[in-house]
Formats: C-alpha cells, structure tokens, sequence
C-alpha cells in the first residue's frame, strides 16, 4: 500500500444479494486505486450470499463479518466504526462501481480542503435487461447545497464518500430512521461543501426488490417528514413546509393512488 495515498474504507452491507454481491465487490475490490481497505458485512442473509462472499475471500483479501439481521443503518455504523480509513465509501450489494470512482472522488477531496463530502452521477439500469434506464442527477450540485438537498435527495447513495471526521462529528447515521442516507446527507451539507465527479462512476441496478418498490407510499411519507421534522432548524420555516408539502403531495395525492 502507499502510504502517500489516503487509505479508503469501503463499506459493503449484504442481504440476500446472493445473484449481484460478486460484482458489487469485486468492483470495490478491482478499484484502480489501490489504497483501500474493503468491509463487507453480512446482515443476516437467508440465500448463499455468505457462501459466495467466503468463495471470494479466498483469492481476495477484505474483512467479512457476519451477524444476525440488525438492519442496513445498524449494520453501516458498525462497518464504518471499524473502519481505518480517512475516507469512507459507501456501497449497496446489490448495485456496482466504475473502478476508476474511488480514484477520482480522492483526487476532488484531496483538491478542496472545504468539501469533506463527495458524490457522483449514478447510472440506473435494469436488472434483468441492463438496459439503461437514467442518469441521475442531471445537474450534480456543488459547494453549499443545503436547500437543495433539504428540498430533494438528489444525492446517489452509493456513490458518496466522505471523511471519517465527518462521520463522526455527525455520529454516524440516525438508526431511528428508515430514509438515514437521506438524513445523512442533509447533516453532512450543513456542515460542510460538496464536490462531485459529474460522471456517471455509480450503477444503481433497478429490480423488484429495491425498498422504494416494496413499501408502502404512505410509510415512505411518514419517513420523510420524520427526517425533515428533526432537522427542522437546519433550514428556514418557509423551506421546511414548502418541502414537507411537496412530498406529502407527491407520496401521498399522486403515487398513493397508484
């Protein structure tokens, strides 16, 4: 390893991914920067998702744990209190990475001593297809994003990395809440600037299972004004209302009645 180089802490939760959790780590793993530590925890899976994981520790060095299901939240705040990186990157085991990602989000936070915070575009596909179907976000923001992202999470989940400083000035994500990535970056943009890599470095894959089919739109909602009601003071009234009707409107008056 060099030591010239920040060391990189990827933290990968697993869940019965047993189909895609060889891809998401090996594109962790295949990165082609080299000063990274890998981090996969196993939630409690019910399919082979273990067995494949220890197939791949064989030719492969990252620690693996496994524990009884503790949910994705408890489990991310485990892994990254574990971790030894001076950055931490995040990644579901069912969605993959450019392997150049991790080199590049380096290279910005290592530029902007502002930023402790950095996210990519995110290309969605569909998982039986690959077929493309997004890119998102369209316009990646930089810098103070406050408002914006209180108003909208437009920030890909599995492409974001930050300092292990931020994480713990912020203690972690919120394991009271099922929307934490969204809480989490909300925190982060009062605290500090983000930067971004306006490529598409993340690939979120679309399939039956992701949690924003399966539950219900009203419990959605009831998430989302738990998050925007705790951080009530981060913003004005005016745009914690404006954004607490937007998504009462659109979880509950539109897609409710789908």
């Amino acid at each position: 390893m060099n030591g010239a180089l920040p060391l990189v802490s990827v933290v990968i939760p697993c869940y019965n991914h047993q189909n895609y959790v060889k891809k998401s780590v090996t594109s962790a793993l295949n990165q082609t920067y080299k000063n990274i530590e890998v981090i996969v925890i196993d939630d409690g899976s019910k399919d082979d998702s273990v067995k494949i994981l220890k197939e791949i520790q064989k030719n492969n060095q990252f620690i693996l744990e496994c524990q009884e299901n503790a949910g994705v939240c408890k489990t991310l705040n485990k892994a990254i209190k574990m971790s030894n990186g001076k950055y931490i990157a995040v990644l579901a085991s069912d969605d993959y990475w450019d392997l150049t990602k991790i080199e590049k989000q380096v290279k910005i936070l290592e530029s902007n001593a502002n930023s402790e915070f950095c996210f990519t575009q995110a290309l969605e596909f569909d998982s039986e297809t690959e077929k493309k179907i997004n890119i998102f976000p369209k316009k990646p923001m930089a810098g103070n994003v406050l408002n914006s992202v209180f108003v909208r999470q437009h920030v890909p989940a599995g492409s974001i990395m930050f300092s292990k400083k931020l994480f713990d000035k912020l203690d972690g994500f919120d394991e009271n809440l099922k929307e934490e990535d969204w809480d989490f970056v909300i925190r982060s943009a009062a605290i500090t600037e983000f930067t971004n890599v306006k490529e598409p470095l993340f690939f979120y894959r679309s399939h039956e299972a992701n949690i924003m089919k399966t539950r219900e739109r009203s419990e959605i909602f009831r998430q989302k004004a738990l998050l925007l009601s705790k951080n009530f003071n981060l913003v004005s009234p005016f745009l914690w209302f404006f954004s607490i009707s937007m998504h009462f409107f659109y979880d509950i008056m539109y897609k409710g009645g789908k």
